[in-house]
C-alpha cells in the first residue's frame, strides 16, 4: 500500500473525538476547527460583544454588593439586641441586690427615704432607662399608678431594645416576724 493510498483512506476514515491510541501510548488531540462566517475564523470578540459583556457583569456586581451590605448590616441587630437585654439584666440584678441589702439594713426606708430605692432610681443611679413608680391592684388585679409613696409596692421597669424588664419590690416585712432576705 502506498502512502497516498493511506492518506485517502485515512481521509474516508473520521478520526475518535479527542484521543488516538497506538503502538506509542494514548495521545490526545483537539478536533479540527470549523470555519465560522464568510472569511473564516473570527479574530476575537466584537466590540458590542464585549461592553455587553461588561455592562451584565456590572449589573450583577452592583445587585450583588447592595445584597449583601443589607445582609451584613441586619445581621449584627441580633448581636445587638442580646448585648443590650443582657446590660438591662445586669442593671435589674443590681436594683435586685441593693434592693434585698436595704431591707435588710432598714425595711421601713427601703423603697423609699434619703438612700432608698426609688430615690436612687431618680437621681439615676442606675442609668437613664431604669424607671420606677408606685403601683396598687384594684380587685380585678388592674394596676393603678401611684404618683406618691402611698403603696408599699414599686414597679422597677428597665427598658432595653427587644423587651422591657419589669420586677415588683415590696415593703412587705414587719420587725418582729419578718426573717432576713437571702439573695
Amino acid at each position: 500500500m502506498s502512502a497516498d493510498m493511506e492518506i485517502n483512506r485515512m481521509k474516508k476514515i473520521p478520526p475518535a473525538p479527542f484521543f488516538e491510541g497506538g503502538a506509542r501510548g494514548i495521545s490526545f488531540f483537539l478536533p479540527p476547527l470549523k470555519k465560522r462566517g464568510r472569511g473564516g475564523f473570527p479574530q476575537g470578540f466584537t466590540l458590542v460583544e464585549v461592553i455587553a459583556t461588561i455592562l451584565v457583569t456590572a449589573i450583577l456586581g452592583a445587585i450583588f454588593i447592595n445584597f449583601m451590605g443589607t445582609a451584613m448590616s441586619k445581621s449584627t441587630r441580633a448581636i445587638d439586641l442580646v448585648q443590650d437585654e443582657a446590660a438591662s439584666e445586669a442593671v435589674l440584678e443590681r436594683i435586685v441586690a441593693d434592693y434585698v441589702l436595704r431591707m435588710n439594713q432598714d425595711y421601713s426606708t427601703a423603697l423609699d427615704g434619703l438612700d432608698g430605692i426609688k430615690t436612687r432610681i431618680a437621681n439615676k443611679v442606675y442609668g437613664a432607662k431604669v424607671t420606677a413608680v408606685y403601683i396598687n391592684f384594684d380587685a380585678s388585679g388592674n394596676p393603678l399608678y401611684l404618683s406618691s409613696g402611698t403603696s408599699r409596692t414599686l414597679q422597677v421597669t428597665v427598658a432595653a431594645a427587644g423587651n422591657d424588664l419589669t420586677t415588683l419590690l415590696t415593703q412587705s416585712r414587719n420587725a418582729t416576724a419578718s426573717p432576713r432576705i437571702a439573695f
